[in-house]
């Protein structure tokens, strides 16, 4: 316990985690929709990805040191971010706060800014950044806490950002859906918000990962859905069958549109947090736009596997091959038109 009472980040996980040994993520939620015999919806529909050319998705890998600069660069070669504006005029903006510590361990203010910047000059109203990491039931754990270590809460907010910070074990404000096609039965507990929203843009990193292997676009959703889920599929890490399955199912209950990578620096060798045996790549200077999810991971796998040796690509087959069975998205890259400039 901590001097004020409350649990420390550590020791509060592994309580929940051994209080999750054997149940479903859905039994940890208190019952929500489970054993019960209602129906469990399907995961979100979304529009086919509005990012093509010829038929193929699009990929855009931008290097340069002006963020803004890349940022509107991106948005030209894609067509335009108002693509995605003929879903709604409202975007959701998924961050990774899991790690209370500075990018490229979290999503930094200044993306999170110029993606807003450049949403709201081609006809966005409103941006919000979303995140679920952390509960009301511990003081010391609050779900901004993170945010707020990494000063990003308020400067992203002074900046005409919105910002929720949602408890992930608020059972009310998770929706169980399950996809007939998932190997694993079990529903998943994804936030309301993010099964709503008119438009998901995803925000992610690029990161070694110990039971993941690798953070990017899939890996982020394990901050879209309950604590509960998370607990379940992390008691089955050992299982990288189950848990590379289950990472690729949190994704396909979000379906971001469009995926809008940090790659200026990179966290290589261990993650997802900082340690004495991870390093910082910097200098890599590469924002990755995309709206296919498994592109963009076999996209940014081959660049941390270019600066980290303890990595390759091969190590997340298995989950692009069962994000590609279930419609995610396309490994093959010679499937996808690249467009690699630097401004």
């Amino acid at each position: 316990m901590s001097e004020n009472g409350g649990c420390d980040r550590r020791g509060f996980l592994r309580q929940m985690m051994e209080a999750g040994a054997g149940i479903s993520g859905a039994v940890l939620l208190g019952g929500l929709g489970s054993g019960c015999g209602m129906r469990i919806p399907g995961c979100k529909n979304v529009a086919p990805n509005p990012f093509v050319e010829g038929g193929r998705p699009l990929l855009v890998s931008i290097k340069g040191e002006d963020l803004p600069a890349m940022i509107k660069a991106a948005g030209e070669v894609l067509g335009g971010f108002d693509k995605l504006r003929s879903f709604g005029r409202e975007a959701i903006l998924k961050g990774s706060f899991v790690q209370p510590q500075p990018y490229p361990v979290t999503t930094p203010p200044d993306l999170v800014v110029a993606v807003s910047q450049a949403l709201k000059h081609d006809g966005f109203e409103r941006t919000t950044l979303f995140e679920a990491h952390g509960t009301h039931l511990v003081p010391a754990f609050a779900p901004e806490t993170g945010m707020r270590k990494v000063h990003v809460f308020d400067e992203v907010q002074r900046q005409g950002v919105e910002v929720l910070a949602a408890d992930f074990f608020e059972r009310d404000d998770f929706k169980l859906v399950r996809n007939p096609a998932w190997p694993i039965a079990s529903p998943v507990a994804v936030h309301r918000v993010l099964h709503e929203a008119p438009v998901v843009v995803s925000l992610p990193l690029v990161k070694r990962h110990g039971s993941a292997r690798f953070t990017c676009a899939l890996k982020i959703h394990f901050g879209s859905v309950a604590m509960a889920d998370r607990l379940v599929a992390h008691k089955n890490e050992r299982q990288q069958g189950y848990f590379d399955q289950r990472l690729v199912h949190f994704a396909d209950a979000v379906k971001p549109q469009l995926n809008i990578v940090d790659a200026r620096a990179l966290l290589a060798r261990s993650g997802p947090g900082l340690s004495a045996s991870s390093e910082i790549v910097r200098g890599v200077n590469r924002i990755v736009l995309c709206g296919d999810m498994v592109a963009t991971d076999a996209y940014c796998a081959r660049i941390l596997a270019r600066h980290d040796p303890t990595f390759a690509v091969e190590m997340i087959d298995r989950q692009l091959k069962h994000a590609s069975e279930l419609g995610l998205g396309t490994a093959d890259l010679d499937a996808v038109k690249i467009v690699e400039r630097r401004v």
